[in-house]
């Protein structure tokens, strides 16, 4: 291939994915009043959540009760501040620190 190949390769890869990214910011006027976006917008980050947590839940080996004691943790402190504050962002960062405070041993527990 020559140069002119490899710029235009790059060229349409960059148009297609700015393409792409750009899309829902120009249609979100005549998609966002859509009753089944809507329901997407309220009921999809919780079902991401839960998802992930499924996937790293089920990754783990599970050989005794007590191996997954610091995720189970974590997973519970997401849930708890999930159902009280309803704050996303919240939920994870927090949850995420008690994991790596936990798995490095700066809680001490």
């Amino acid at each position: 291939m020559s140069e002119l190949d490899y710029l235009l390769a790059a060229l349409i890869m960059g148009a297609v994915t700015f393409g792409l990214r750009a899309f829902p910011f120009v249609a979100r006027g005549v998609i966002a009043h859509h009753r089944r976006i809507q329901v997407l917008g309220r009921r999809l980050p919780v079902a991401m959540m839960v998802l992930l947590t499924l996937y790293a839940m089920g990754v783990h080996q599970w050989s005794a009760p007590a191996d997954g004691s610091h995720q189970l943790l974590a997973v519970a402190v997401v849930a708890a501040l999930q159902l009280w504050r309803r704050q996303a962002l919240l939920s994870i960062l927090a949850g995420t620190l008690v994991y790596m405070a936990l798995m490095n041993g700066w809680l001490g527990l």
